[in-house]
């Protein structure tokens, strides 16, 4: 809900929105998009001293005030709810001539590219505000469309239709033409009436806008070049500038210290004459052998082995003309995600000088107030560091599957992130954000879609039911029972979509043709000719049923009913609960062998029709009894099991499984569990893979799965009430000799966890909090003790 203020921002957004005259939503090029720039030149008298701008675009904007960006937006939107944003620019102004530019990249609406980048029926830019001086005042509103001058940028293409650039169609084409002309552009006039909707429903920004600092990316790696490797390292480190003789060509391979997503500047100048400079930029996540099917099935080791490996990614090809004596700067309008980049550079007629090389590394900020140390384990902490790096890469305005290749928000992804995110910084606004936008993607049937906002609509069976704990997360953690209510009539359309599938077998079954029935990426769950979707479960497809979604619907019922009785609502509890128990008892009765739950019904099961997953959720949902879970989850998850295997994003609902099933089955997979992440370190990752089937991408923010178990299963911080306001304080101290470990509880309270082994192996366990609240504790073997309402606690472990 908006508030006044905020409501008289929106109505004078509406009616300031301006795209030049006679605009034609496509091109004649091979291109996703059009750039088009916007000016407004004024004149101080004096120093400005406030300068608040609100201001909007679509598809996406850079604003810069005398020749710096200083914003970068809107922030995901969609059809339904369009973000404004609101920014100070007075320490950007100076006293007399003053300059603001907004670059929108039009993305066409009529397409299927640029899926993350969504986009409404109209192009526009609207902006209000004023500049604001001791005296007098400068009005900066779009409203006033003569002050204002626009120029579409047609040497700029952003081709579809590569190989390497099937989602975000970022990858630019430079040629030099002749200029557009500057023209006044065009005001919409677009008013509300009579409840009609104008293309975008303005709301102002909910998160915070992104942080940006500088990565080092000077570590030349080869280098085809008259210039020495030397030059080349001082003029990427910024210390000197490189000259370049006419006509010359040079070629380097250079690494960033680390997995990044930033924003790229070059800097050029002609020395003497006019001259040109063709720039080739190849983005590489590293090293890697030769693909198995390029672009999604990949073959990697050591990332920085040079030696075995090559480069390849999608790439910026740019031609700049560069007049005399004047600097030309060349950022990509778009970040770049790369941990090595390949630099192909061929110099014009005349000789000229690169001044500068900037990457300004640009992601949510995400403030981490979380920490961690174990002196005893010699991997952990570059366990936590990369888990943290790959999820600052995983997010900008939303939570992202992966930068290098999509940049989606999908909501399977973004349940196990955002509890990551909720441990780190006590930070809901990004998630809260995430919630309210898949709630507002509901399709007829019901569902949430499965990746939100996105240009090109898509669904995923089991993620309608990932979005429902990702609001029984956030009510755990934050407690909001009104923003969790409003949910409540969209969750149970979900619930009752699964209701309608459930077949006479009393299992789910069935599911629509345009249902994407993806589970996890697993060797065997490929495509064919008759069943060209991947990672759904060989076993059922026949027959359209398949155990996994049973067993993740039971289990999510379950997870609603108890969110409907802590926010009041508890009408719908006891039906959840029938619906989950009837789901449960048709799985063991059709899906159970005696030993192990098959992926579709046991008269149906051959060798390939059973996997870790199912073992996983048959405890998660209660399918399989407490006498049989630890036999389960050890013999599936033995080293040499056939069972199909759960990847990185399943390895989290495996460990609550895990800790399901008993402290021994936990405690017995604690070193084994971590190989993939250890062998990842060992090949040089910087941020964790996507997963060990395709190799597809070196960052996914779902691979952060430490996080969660080092907060919440090793140092033993588990919320138990909304809001955060009790707590399970189970630390697993048999796991570590010494911990010290922060965590974040909701916004307002961390809790600190610390123990040290002492003589005879005795354990001191110490917990400190913030804010007092209410305590239970357990430890290994012991029962729980109630503690009241506390902020510290010190416990003794003895082993027996």
């Amino acid at each position: 809900m908006v508030t006044e203020e905020e409501q008289k921002t929106i109505n004078a957004l509406q009616e300031s929105w301006i795209w030049p005259p006679e605009w034609i939503d496509s091109s004649k090029s091979n291109t996703a998009g059009r750039i088009v720039r916007f000016r407004r030149e004024f004149s101080l008298p004096s120093t400005a001293t406030r300068a608040l701008l609100h201001f909007s675009a679509d598809t996406r904007y850079k604003l810069f005030v005398n020749g710096t960006r200083v914003a970068v937006g809107p922030a995901r939107s969609s059809l339904l709810i369009w973000y404004y944003d609101s920014l100070d620019i007075a320490s950007f102004l100076r006293k007399g001539k003053n300059e603001v530019r907004f670059e929108v990249l039009r993305y066409f609406a009529a397409s299927r590219s640029a899926m993350p980048f969504e986009r409404t029926t109209h192009a526009g830019l609207t902006v209000v505000g004023s500049v604001e001086m001791e005296r007098e005042s400068v009005e900066l509103t779009t409203h006033q469309v003569m002050d204002w001058r626009a120029q579409v940028d047609d040497s700029i293409s952003l081709p579809t239709g590569l190989l390497d650039d099937g989602f975000l169609h970022i990858s630019e084409r430079i040629e030099p033409i002749l200029s557009s002309p500057w023209i006044t552009p065009a005001l919409y006039g677009m008013k509300t009436l009579n409840g009609d909707l104008l293309p975008w429903r303005l709301r102002p920004r909910a998160i915070p806008m992104p942080e940006e600092r500088r990565v080092a990316a000077s570590t030349v790696r080869s280098c085809n070049s008259v210039a020495s490797t030397d030059d080349w390292t001082a003029y990427l480190a910024g210390t000197r500038a490189m000259n370049l003789t006419a006509g010359s060509s040079h070629t380097l391979e250079v690494q960033a210290a680390v997995h990044s997503t930033a924003f790229l500047q070059w800097t050029f100048k002609a020395t003497a004459k006019q001259s040109h400079i063709k720039l080739k930029v190849t983005y590489s996540e590293g090293y890697e052998l030769e693909p198995r099917n390029y672009p999604f099935f990949r073959t990697k080791a050591d990332r920085l082995d040079a030696e075995n490996g090559h480069l390849i990614g999608p790439y910026d090809e740019v031609t700049l003309e560069l007049p005399q004596a004047e600097t030309v700067i060349y950022e990509p309008f778009w970040f770049r995600t790369f941990r090595i980049i390949r630099l192909e550079i061929t110099v014009g007629p005349e000789p000229i000088q690169l001044l500068s090389f900037d990457a300004m590394q640009v992601n949510y900020p995400l403030a981490v107030k979380a920490g961690w140390n174990e002196a005893g384990d010699e991997h952990s902490e570059q366990i936590w560091d990369v888990s943290i790096r790959t999820m600052r890469n995983c997010m900008f305005d939303g939570y992202s599957d992966c930068p290098f290749y999509e940049q989606l928000q999908y909501s399977g992804d973004s349940r196990s992130v955002g509890l990551f995110h909720y441990l780190l910084s006590g930070d809901d606004r990004l998630m809260r954000q995430a919630i309210t936008s898949f709630a507002s993607s509901v399709t007829p049937e019901g569902l949430t879609q499965s990746r939100f906002p996105s240009h090109v609509p898509q669904l995923i069976a089991g993620f309608p039911l990932f979005w429902i704990l990702q609001v029984c997360d956030h009510h755990l953690f934050f407690g909001d029972t009104s923003y969790a209510r409003s949910f409540l009539p969209r969750i149970d359309s979900v619930l009752d979509f699964f209701a309608s599938h459930v077949d006479y077998l009393g299992l789910v079954s069935g599911m629509p043709y345009d249902v994407w029935q993806y589970v996890d990426w697993v060797t065997t769950w490929g495509a064919t000719d008759l069943h060209p979707d991947k990672g759904v479960p060989t076993s059922g497809r026949k027959s359209n049923r398949h155990t996994y979604f049973s067993m993740l619907y039971a289990f999510v019922l379950k997870a609603a009913a108890k969110l409907v009785r802590d926010v009041g609502r508890p009408g719908y509890a006891d039906e959840y609960e029938n619906r989950a128990e009837s789901v449960v008892q048709a799985i063991r009765t059709h899906c159970f062998d005696g030993r192990f739950f098959t992926d579709s019904t046991a008269d149906i099961a051959d060798s390939l029709a059973f996997s870790q997953h199912c073992q996983v959720f048959s405890v998660l949902c209660g399918a399989a009894l407490p006498s049989e879970r630890s036999y389960l989850l050890n013999e599936v998850f033995a080293e040499g099991s056939q069972f199909s295997k759960c990847s990185y994003v399943m390895k989290f609902y495996a460990l609550r499984a895990f800790a399901m099933a008993g402290d021994d089955v936990y405690e017995g997979q604690w070193k084994r569990v971590w190989a993939p992440w250890r062998a990842m370190l060992e090949n040089n990752l910087s941020t964790w893979e996507e997963d060990d089937v395709r190799q597809r991408s070196d960052c996914h923010a779902w691979g952060s799965v430490p996080v969660y178990e080092y907060c919440t299963e090793l140092a033993g911080i588990r919320p138990i009430a909304p809001g955060c306001s009790k707590l399970l304080f189970k630390p697993r101290v048999r796991l570590s000799e010494a911990v010290e470990a922060k965590v974040a509880l909701g916004r307002d309270n961390v809790a600190t966890v610390s123990w040290s082994t002492g003589a005879e192996g005795e354990k001191k366990i110490e917990l400190r909090l913030e804010k007092k609240i209410e305590v239970v504790s357990q430890l290994p073997g012991g029962e729980e003790e109630e503690h009241g309402v506390v902020d510290r606690l010190v416990l003794k472990y003895l082993p027996s």
